[in-house]
């Protein structure tokens, strides 16, 4: 039988970034037995499982599976960490400990969710996505991912790729073309930009094809369609 758990345990202690030496300091044995459980020359004692599992913030059944399959209260310890976990499914797909200082990834891919799944995303914080997100996005702070089906309102900075709907934002948006409208508190940095702007700062980008409401600041592009309403000077390039 595969000794999946030394694999999971040389994992988590990748992601959580311990040495060997650390790991085998908290569990109390040598590091040559961390290294015989991660190189899979052998197990865990068993009464170690429930300590490793603690450490990590995982189930047991985690170590054994990689899958979360009772994400319950009973299944985690009873302490004060706050802990981040996403799920799809029963399948678990990221999880974080929280820290103010280190933004939550979120990990959106091809193999998890085809082309044809739909998914929206809200985050009440801010929104790092590892990947494309073919519906909505959602953040009450800021926004930063790859391409976007949908639209994307953040109540911070907005940083992304292409995104086929509209974009809101409380600060700046940086992103590639954009399918709607775009709205932001401070500068735009586009592509192309299929519907009309509104910007608190300078606007920076290649066509509009709708109307500029409002520039507080300067306009650098290629081409205006609809109607200008810019406080600063517009720099056709």
């Amino acid at each position: 039988m595969e000794n999946k758990i030394g694999l999971v345990i040389k994992n988590l202690r990748k992601e959580k970034g311990i040495s060997q030496e650390a790991l085998a300091q908290a569990m109390g044995v040598s590091v040559q037995a961390v290294s015989k459980w991660e190189t899979q020359c052998s197990y865990p004692d068993i009464l170690l499982i429930p300590q490793i599992a603690e450490f990590f913030g995982v189930s047991i059944d985690y170590l054994f599976t990689e899958r979360e399959y009772n994400a319950t209260a009973a299944s985690l310890p009873d302490d004060d960490v706050l802990r981040i976990v996403q799920y799809k499914g029963n399948q678990m797909l990221t999880k974080n400990t929280y820290d103010a200082d280190v933004r939550i990834r979120l990990k959106i891919d091809k193999e998890t969710f085809p082309n044809n799944t739909t998914v929206n995303v809200e985050i009440w914080g801010s929104a790092d996505i590892e990947g494309d997100v073919n519906g909505n996005v959602s953040a009450d702070d800021s926004v930063t991912c790859g391409n976007v089906g949908g639209g994307v309102n953040a109540g911070d900075c907005v940083n992304c790729g292409n995104v086929g709907g509209s974009v809101s934002a409380g600060e700046e948006v940086n992103c590639g073309n954009v399918g709607g409208d775009v709205r932001a508190d401070e500068d735009v940095n586009c592509g192309d930009i299929d519907g009309s702007v509104s910007a608190g700062g300078d606007i920076t980008c290649k066509d509009i094809r709708g109307d500029v409401q409002k520039c507080e600041g300067d306009i650098s592009c290629q081409e205006i369609k609809g109607n200008v309403n810019c406080k600063g000077d517009i720099y056709y390039e």
